[in-house]
């Protein structure tokens, strides 16, 4: 049974709001109004602020404290002679040719979307503009501290808890009634009443890899165990929804944060098996009390449950034929609800041209990862750089079953704030020079003394 319908504010969470984005403005916090943005976002329901969606006064929110920051809490200068240690400039010194690079890329897609016959043109211009450019442009400028990127995770993950809330309230269940049956499996209700529940267990895969960044940073009891719940809470909505691609990718991801965490030297080596532990804990108790939120209807086991190529095929040669009939732009995302697949979808919709664009896009993305990766004690924004590289990691994988790189606002965003994260970053070269034979070492500084 699918509920539709849109979200409508009360009183008390439109002062809530209000008080968060009052804040956020007068503070110059751009990253708070952006985490609850981008997570109403996936909602799936058009979320109102009084008479308006709520996209539209959190875009102002987000304009306003964007000029506060780089006016106040960071001033920036466009004269080359000013952006000294006070005012930095905005983007990196590396691999700056990304700039023009994904401007063309964006533009190409914009191009061949208008100049195709797709009835609902807003599907994809609407997410690219929205979601991908300013949300990519305001993480670069804005995330440059483990403070941003703490304040960002906080408040989506908030966000996204409240949205899982929002949705179960919307089918009239309250919290309560998950202790007597946490599968929902008396209600008439699949995938928590939502038609596109693949796009609303994203921002709860996202909420929870942020909660693992939280996890393994924060320093007080109480505040981990706040975080370890509420990022279990949104593991658990992500079971509710049904979307093995999400749980998949999710999964892996968690896993690359974890492997990370344990090669660290100087931290605290228990946090990743605690954390471990509760998840494995959790999925058990799920799969004991409601099994048909981890095996489904129709399905024999775990293997095939986190299978997200079943029943893929087909679709992706109906994908590749739509390739193979206009190779060079593609078919400007008409027959984009059939490829399934991020690359395929890519080569479809946007030709060898935005194919091209993305191998790119793909390359720089791997050019972040010795910033990711290197060992950095001393820089507490080591962590925040590998959650966010997981963020992108999730969205390469449940992007191999659904997707379109024009729609997945979370497979650019991510990297942006890695790149912005890496400034400064020194690498240490991991390679000694190769040991000289003891002769030649001698014919060597006496060559040097002679000079």
């Amino acid at each position: 049974m699918i509920v539709t319908g849109p979200i409508i504010l009360n009183p008390l969470e439109l002062a809530v709001l209000g008080l968060v984005c009052f804040y956020a403005v007068w503070r110059g916090r751009p990253e708070i109004p952006l985490a609850i943005y981008l997570s109403v976002s996936l909602w799936t329901r058009t979320v109102f602020v009084g008479p308006s969606a709520a996209t539209w006064p959190l875009l102002a929110m987000i304009v306003l404290a964007l000029i506060r920051y780089l006016h106040v809490v960071r001033q920036w200068s466009l004269l080359p002679q000013r952006l000294d240690a006070t005012t930095r400039q905005i983007v990196p010194a590396t691999d700056t040719w990304i700039l023009p690079w994904m401007a063309l890329w964006w533009g190409w897609a914009l191009c061949v979307l208008f100049q195709f016959d797709l009835p609902n043109k807003m599907s994809i211009a609407r997410p690219l503009i929205l979601y991908i450019i300013v949300a990519s442009l305001v993480m670069l400028i804005a995330i440059r501290d483990a403070a941003a990127a703490r304040r960002f995770a906080i408040a989506y993950m908030l966000t996204s808890a409240y949205g899982l809330y929002a949705a179960l309230r919307f089918i009239d269940v309250p919290l309560s009634y998950l202790l007597s049956d946490p599968g929902l499996s008396s209600l008439p209700y699949r995938n928590l009443g939502i038609r596109e529940y693949n796009h609303f267990s994203h921002h709860l895969s996202i909420a929870f890899l942020l909660g693992l960044g939280l996890f393994l940073q924060t320093r007080r009891l109480w505040s981990m165990a706040a975080i370890l719940t509420l990022a279990l809470f949104c593991g658990y909505g992500i079971f509710l929804t049904g979307a093995r691609q999400s749980l998949s990718g999710a999964g892996i991801a968690a896993a690359l944060i974890f492997t990370w965490a344990l090669t660290r030297q100087g931290k605290k080596p228990w946090r990743v098996p605690l954390a471990i532990a509760a998840i494995v804990i959790i999925v058990i108790l799920i799969y004991q009390v409601a099994p048909h939120l981890v095996v489904r209807e129709g399905e024999s086991d775990l293997g095939e449950s986190f299978n997200i190529f079943e029943d893929r095929g087909e679709l992706w040669l109906i994908g590749w034929n739509y390739f193979l009939a206009s190779p060079v732009w593609g078919w400007g995302f008409e027959q984009k609800l059939w490829s399934h697949n991020i690359f395929i979808g890519t080569l479809a919709d946007q030709g060898l041209v935005g194919m091209s664009f993305l191998i790119g896009y793909l390359i720089w993305a791997l050019r972040r990862l010795p910033a990711v990766w290197v060992q950095t004690p001393t820089d507490d924004r080591a962590v925040w750089r590998v959650v966010f590289f997981a963020l992108f990691v999730f969205a390469v994988v449940h992007g191999q079953a659904s997707g379109n790189t024009m729609s997945t606002a979370h497979l650019h965003w991510p990297l942006w704030a890695v790149w912005a994260l890496s400034a400064g970053v020194v690498m240490i070269p991991t390679r000694k020079p190769l040991p000289l034979p003891a002769r030649t070492r001698l014919r060597t500084v006496a060559a040097g003394a002679q000079r």
